[in-house]
């Protein structure tokens, strides 16, 4: 409990002195009563003298805090107890209340102001608001004891909800540390490590989302003999599926000085997905093609005798692709698992979209593997296609941005 005029910071007294004072701010410039207020300072068994000593601590803080712009009393008397005259931006309490309170109308409606408004808010707590502290710290008696619960509890359900916000907006990549940090300090908060899973999930690192579920199920079961929530459990078995439906609404897009590249990290995942698994169908995960070998059979079964070079170019850049995407997964079980099932059968459509699901993350997670992955893919479709070539993804995108599209000589639209 501080107070400061200008960067000077106000000397408050005893703390049950500051006590006083926190207990009329918190009462939002409403008088509270002699009585309520030795009940909340010194609780059922107060001091003999209460009365008198309230009226001391008042007095003092009268003259230590000075009077109001208007020129009367920061804390007058009142005929049934006392009251601070303090506007609301004075108080952070109330900054932040007055900051949440604006903001939840917002939420899923116009979730980017939101999250600024609620992000603003926590941080009048210090810091970047995640980490609260100890709200009165240092303040005795039940009236300082029931405020810390109650303030505590609103911060943590506005870092959910902000939280939760931000990664509707899908800003699970830059939320992961954070997340994480908070479920260092509140190991036992459900809700904190249920969005950590999605955002551990959204990043492509799946097996470490199901850890973090095992470790509070296992610290929930030590600590409290509970299981987990129901909300928890149904996240659990979703990202155990694949679910898609756990991705972020809308898709990133990335676009290159040029003008020329204006396609989602969706439609790259999608067209890199299909062409691994028509190179694991037709046999070209061997190896690849190289100028030498255009005219006889290359193992792995793609090219054989009398094939184009186009052909086999094609079926290099199809096992370059699949290789690249090898790497990417080979930290991540749970992406790993996806390639391997489209390459143990490329027909299954379970199979392929569930490596769909899994490369789109990992694409819009970074930038230089997306643009890598579409550098392949779209060598890949021109050689495949045997002449010059423009993919439909490429004019639907470049409609939707007003950008120009040129043709000339033969071409194919696949």
């Amino acid at each position: 409990m501080r107070a400061y005029e200008a960067d000077r910071q106000i000397a408050l007294g005893s703390k049950q002195q500051r006590l006083l004072l926190a207990l009329l701010l918190l009462a939002d410039c409403q008088p509270v009563t002699i009585e309520q207020l030795i009940d909340r300072i010194w609780g059922e068994k107060p001091i003999s003298s209460a009365r008198p000593v309230l009226a001391q601590y008042a007095s003092d803080l009268r003259s230590r805090l000075g009077t109001t712009p208007a020129g009367s009393p920061v804390l007058p008397t009142h005929e049934i107890g006392y009251l601070v005259v303090a506007e609301r931006e004075q108080v952070d309490v109330h900054r932040f209340h007055d900051l949440v309170r604006e903001a939840r109308p917002l939420l899923h409606n116009n979730d980017a102001r939101a999250v600024q408004m609620l992000r603003d808010g926590l941080r009048q707590w210090g810091g970047d608001g995640l980490r609260p502290g100890e709200p009165l710290s240092g303040l005795p008696g039940p009236g300082a004891a029931n405020a810390r619960t109650r303030l505590l509890e609103e911060h943590r359900a506005v870092v959910i909800e902000c939280l939760e916000a931000e990664l509707r907006l899908g800003r699970h990549t830059h939320l992961v540390p954070e997340l994480q940090d908070l479920v260092e300090t509140r190991p036992l908060d459900e809700e904190a490590t249920r969005l950590l899973m999605l955002a551990l999930h959204r990043v492509g690192r799946s097996s470490e989302a199901l850890a973090a579920c095992e470790e509070l199920r296992r610290r929930l079961m030590n600590e409290l003999g509970a299981d987990l929530s129901l909300r928890v459990q149904e996240l659990r078995e979703r990202i155990l599926h694949q679910d898609p439906g756990l991705e972020p609404g809308a898709a990133s897009y990335t676009i290159d000085s040029s003008g020329e590249n204006m396609r989602s990290a969706a439609e790259i995942g999608k067209d890199a997905v299909r062409l691994v698994a028509e190179a694991v169908k037709g046999g070209g995960m061997a190896r690849t093609a190289g100028p030498a070998e255009a005219t006889g059979a290359v193992q792995g079964g793609i090219p054989h005798a009398g094939d184009s070079w186009a052909e086999l170019s094609w079926a290099g850049h199809s096992v370059e692709l699949l290789e690249m995407i090898r790497v990417r997964f080979a930290g991540d079980a749970a992406a790993a698992g996806a390639l391997a099932g489209v390459e143990a059968d490329p027909v299954d459509a379970a199979a392929v979209a569930a490596l769909e699901r899994v490369l789109i993350v990992h694409l819009d997670r970074d930038r230089a593997f997306l643009e890598s992955v579409e550098r392949l893919v779209g060598q890949t479709s021109r050689t495949k296609a045997g002449s010059s070539s423009i993919v439909a993804n490429t004019i639907k995108n470049a409609s939707v941005y007003h950008a120009p599209v040129h043709f000339s000589g033969d071409f194919n639209i696949s």
